[in-house]
């Protein structure tokens, strides 16, 4: 009988040390939980509690539902006062974290801690992060969602029809095939488009997101033709990026646009044009130049994405759709471009820009014919100069004096050859005056420190 009281004791005194436990016991109301959109700037997440105990502490936790390498959750932390009743609101600023997709899906939840140390968590809400001033419309089918709220239902039929056939024809084209739905956003026009995003060039008329099975893209119903073939350039972006998705990867921007303009049909007559000029001028960029943001220029620009389209072809008619594939998920597992193009067809970048100039009889790059600089065997270097030895020269020159600071002030109004030079000597001068001085103070240091341990040695061994 002793025994069962004392477990008892000892059971009662461990569920009130728990905090989780009295979780349990507490009771929390939650009010007009919500979250208000101001698209694009910002997002107000906004809540009420109450509490049969004193709530010390309100956490916000949320995030986008997408692709990532593990969960991602965000916390922000406002501020209340403790109390049984609390109300609370987080601004979440898009201008400093960076625009979202639109279409994107945001989620959120709150932690509330009381005074004794117990946590209890909301279920989680959901929002879609979407400019609610248009009269969004959907055509599902076919794994694409499409939304408008501009043209009328045949537009929007065809856009659908032909964005599911692009999905079709990627597959055999280029082997990216889709497993899930994809949201596409057709914006009434330009301006639309780029009022919903931001930090993008000017010259943006589509945006894929494939972290989030999205894209956008600004169509007028008089650009029915260019709507199409921008339809498919998205969404190879979106089955490429899903396909290498990897926190391990980095995919180069000539490949990710050439792949896209590959899969929208090759390159119009324009740019056409354009590139078989800057073949001609010898104005194409190196591949690897390419490997990073195209220009904001949109000639620049146009040239940078017909050259990649050109790139992409090379490899994908020259050695096949599979490796090309090949070469997509090697990246994805975190191989560098050299690397990942060595395995697959044995060149790194710079011997596939010389394989594809070839190959469009453009002039070979200009650091083909160079040989490369030989690298010198290293040297140990010593922690002081002896003062026997040749200083280097000096490239640091001391702080100028006022005087000095005039003569070289002078000198930048109207300089002349003998008084720029001057100036110069002298100063290499006294700083080699001032590195044998430093050096031979140096060697007096060791010189003398070399003595004293000398000397102690002597002592310990006489006993002194």
């Amino acid at each position: 009988m002793r025994r069962s009281i004392s477990l008892l004791i000892v059971l009662g005194l461990f569920l009130t040390a728990v905090p989780g436990v009295a979780a349990q016991i507490s009771t929390i109301t939650v009010r007009n939980d919500q979250a208000t959109l101001d698209f694009p700037n910002q997002v107000v997440f906004s809540a009420s509690f109450q509490s049969d105990v004193v709530i010390q502490k309100v956490v916000l936790e949320y995030g986008v539902k997408q692709l990532t390498c593990g969960q991602v959750i965000a916390k922000a932390f406002p501020d209340i006062k403790p109390g049984k009743s609390v109300s609370t609101d987080w601004t979440w600023e898009m201008k400093q974290s960076g625009s979202l997709p639109p279409g994107a899906t945001i989620w959120w939840r709150w932690r509330i801690t009381d005074d004794q140390g117990s946590d209890t968590v909301t279920t989680p809400k959901e929002i879609i992060w979407l400019d609610s001033t248009y009269d969004w419309q959907t055509i599902p089918g076919g794994n694409i969602n499409l939304h408008w709220y501009t043209g009328g239902q045949g537009f929007a039929r065809t856009l659908h029809d032909s964005a599911v056939k692009s999905l079709t024809d990627l597959a055999q084209t280029t082997g990216l095939a889709n497993d899930q739905p994809i949201d596409l956003y057709i914006y009434g026009n330009f301006d639309d488009l780029r009022n919903a995003v931001l930090y993008e060039p000017g010259w943006t008329g589509g945006l894929a997101y494939s972290e989030n099975n999205i894209v956008i893209i600004g169509i007028e119903p008089t650009q029915l033709d260019w709507g199409k073939r921008t339809e498919a350039h998205e969404l190879t972006h979106v089955l490429a990026g899903r396909l290498t998705f990897s926190c391990l990867s980095d995919i180069p921007t000539w490949l990710q646009e050439g792949l896209a303009v590959y899969g929208e049909g090759g390159l119009d007559k324009s740019s056409q044009d354009l590139f078989a000029q800057a073949v001609i001028d010898n104005t194409l960029l190196s591949v690897r130049a390419l490997s990073g943001g195209f220009s904001e220029d949109p000639s620049k620009a146009d040239v940078s994405y017909s050259e990649s389209y050109s790139i992409v072809k090379f490899l994908v008619e020259q050695y096949q759709q599979d490796k090309m594939l090949e070469f997509l998920q090697v990246l994805r597992d975190g191989a560098t471009v050299d690397e990942a193009l060595q395995k697959v067809y044995h060149f790194d970048v710079d011997g596939l820009e010389d394989a594809w100039r070839a190959s469009i009889h453009a002039r070979p790059r200009p650091e083909a014919g160079m040989k490369p600089t030989p690298t010198v065997e290293p040297t140990l270097v010593p922690t002081f100069v002896p003062v026997s030895m040749e200083r280097p020269p000096v490239t640091s020159v001391p702080a100028p004096t006022a005087t000095s600071a005039a003569v070289a002030q002078s000198a930048a109004v109207a300089p002349t050859a003998p008084a720029a030079s001057e100036p110069a000597a002298t100063a290499s001068a006294a700083a080699n005056n001032t590195g044998v001085i430093v050096g031979i103070v140096v060697a007096v240091i060791v010189l003398g420190t070399i003595g004293l341990v000398v000397m102690n040695r002597r002592k310990q061994r006489t006993g002194a």
